[in-house]
């Protein structure tokens, strides 16, 4: 009877041994199956979406940017990009939807709110050793190009970078000093372009002595272009001064017949359009007066195109008396000059 007992009862430990080491297994593979479900789960696209936005809201932008570096030009600034996502995710409602636009190794999903378009999401297969699946980055149309003409010797930055040779395009005659007559040497506009930039650049430009440059605001089209033009040193702004405000009241006075046209050729450069144009320029027509003055004189800008260019602008009132009766012309002119071996000649002269 003890024996059988023993017996019996070691029959039990095995098993219960045998129950126990089923019980752990099933545990160890319900284990590994939540583990790999849960990995599974968080390395979908929702749940790689749903991190991406969560880092975003969160600013942990080391991955992100990581992610986004191949649509980054070397010029955009990681902090713009990072504004720019900002902006974008700003307010987003806990509730949205992803809407699959396109598959494949890259895909892509439309995020949602409601019927409002927030963004566009590109998903591509993330590096083995980073531990995830997917690489979420957000969509963005790169900015048309940019072409920047700025007067030779000025160091052109966008962003805080300074353009290289590689942005470099060629140079080209500044602004209003296109058609110049054989014998005259046109001052030049170095040529940049960029292209490729996520994020509206910041352009600025010094001279060779350190002097910040006019940048002008971007034109509208396909490519944009922006025109850098330099100060003029204090020590000669009054010699330039004087030369535009003789030109524009000279021009002034010969539309309306005060100035002779000998007078007014003696302060342009021979052979441009402009000049020959005056040359064709009847001022016959205009109405009898018996005097004529100026008033109100203002000087708007002032600035180099090179070592032997400036352009002014000014303005003032242009006055004609006939007898007791005043007329008043508000006048804006825009003067391009050249220095010559005869002193400064006006290259163009165009009203604004």
């Amino acid at each position: 009877m003890a024996a059988s007992a023993k017996h019996r009862l070691g029959f039990r430990e095995k098993l219960g041994l045998y129950a126990l080491a089923l019980l752990l297994i099933g545990a160890a593979l319900l284990g590994y199956l939540w583990f790999a479900l849960d990995r599974y789960e968080s390395n979908t696209p929702e749940s790689s979406v749903r991190r991406y936005l969560q880092e975003t809201a969160a600013g942990q932008w080391e991955t992100i940017l990581q992610d986004a570096e191949a649509d980054l030009s070397p010029l955009d600034r990681p902090e713009d990009y990072t504004a720019w996502l900002t902006e974008v995710y700003a307010g987003l409602p806990e509730e949205y939807t992803l809407v699959r636009t396109s598959g494949g190794e890259g895909q892509t999903y439309a995020l949602m709110d409601g019927s409002r378009e927030v963004s566009r999401l590109i998903l591509t297969p993330a590096p083995a050793e980073s531990g995830r699946s997917w690489q979420v980055r957000t969509l963005a149309d790169s900015l048309p190009p940019v072409e920047i003409l700025a007067p030779e010797g000025c160091t052109v930055q966008v962003n805080g970078t300074p353009l290289g040779s590689e942005y470099r395009t060629g140079s080209q005659a500044a602004a209003g000093y296109e058609s110049l007559p054989q014998g005259y040497e046109a001052p030049q506009a170095e040529a940049y372009r960029i292209e490729g930039l996520l994020m509206e650049p910041e352009i600025t430009a010094v001279t060779a002595d350190g002097s910040a440059c006019t940048v002008a605001a971007p034109t509208e089209g396909e490519v944009r272009t922006v025109s850098v033009t330099a100060p003029v040193p204090d020590a000669q702004a009054g010699e330039y001064w004087a030369a535009a405000e003789q030109a524009a009241k000279t021009y002034a006075a010969f539309i309306s017949s005060d100035s002779g046209r000998g007078e007014l050729n003696t302060l342009l450069l021979p052979g441009t359009e402009f000049w020959q144009a005056m040359q064709e320029f009847y001022n016959g027509w205009y109405i009898d007066h018996t005097g004529y003055g100026y008033e109100n004189l203002q000087r708007l800008s002032l600035t180099s195109a090179g070592e032997n260019a400036f352009t002014a602008e000014l303005s003032f009132d242009y006055l004609v008396y006939r007898g007791a009766r005043e007329y008043r012309y508000p006048s804006r002119y825009r003067l391009d000059f050249l220095k010559t071996a005869n002193g400064w000649k006006a290259v163009r002269i165009a009203t604004l």
